[in-house]
């Protein structure tokens, strides 16, 4: 038979109660931080890296592909040894496209046209879309005499040029990185 607890008992009881449960959650809290700390620093988590022809690039937490190339900052969907297997027949550089205007056909895959503005945009006088011929969007209407990337769905993946037009012609899943084996083309790498 349980004696009767007197009130004092029962606060005793209760106090000790509480201080333990303190006691254990203040330990899970300062291990869990501890466990954080050792498990999550760069060594267990090493950010991917490579290096082509002398240029860094990393993989940022963005999962973009960072490097520096003559000081300037660029970020690629694709390192240069994804796209080396692309076939590409071109001579532009990126002095080709520098201060000048830098139209994209206005039916170009806008995964394509974005990868290409987000690198070069700092460098073109300004981005436009364009039409080729005509076509019922209100663009103006423009040729191979001016900069013109055309970005389209093909069966096989290769970039070609024909004038100033540069024709970048991929499968649906591999516009990304025909776009980006571009870029590394204008800047020299290949």
């Amino acid at each position: 038979m349980k004696g009767i607890e007197t009130r004092e008992e029962k606060e005793k009881k209760e106090s000790r109660n509480k201080l333990v449960i303190g006691i254990i959650l203040v330990g899970i809290m300062v291990l869990s931080t501890a466990g954080y700390a050792f498990f999550s620093n760069e060594k267990s988590n090493p950010k991917e890296a490579i290096n082509y022809n002398g240029i860094e690039f990393s993989r940022g937490d963005d999962g973009l592909w960072h490097a520096t190339i003559q000081g300037y900052d660029f970020s690629f969907s694709y390192n240069p040894k994804e796209a080396e297997n692309i076939t590409s027949y071109i001579s532009a550089s990126i002095n080709s496209y520098t201060n000048k205007p830098l139209y994209f056909s206005y039916d170009s895959d806008n995964m394509g046209t974005n990868e290409i503005t987000r690198n070069i945009g700092n460098f073109v006088e300004r981005v436009q879309y364009v039409c080729m011929d005509n076509c019922s969007e209100n663009l103006p209407i423009k040729n191979c005499s001016d900069n013109i990337i055309i970005i389209k769905e093909a069966n096989e993946t290769l970039i070609k040029q024909e004038e100033n037009c540069i024709y970048i012609l991929a499968k649906q899943d591999d516009v990304l990185r025909a776009s980006d084996k571009f870029i590394f083309k204008i800047l020299g790498m290949g």
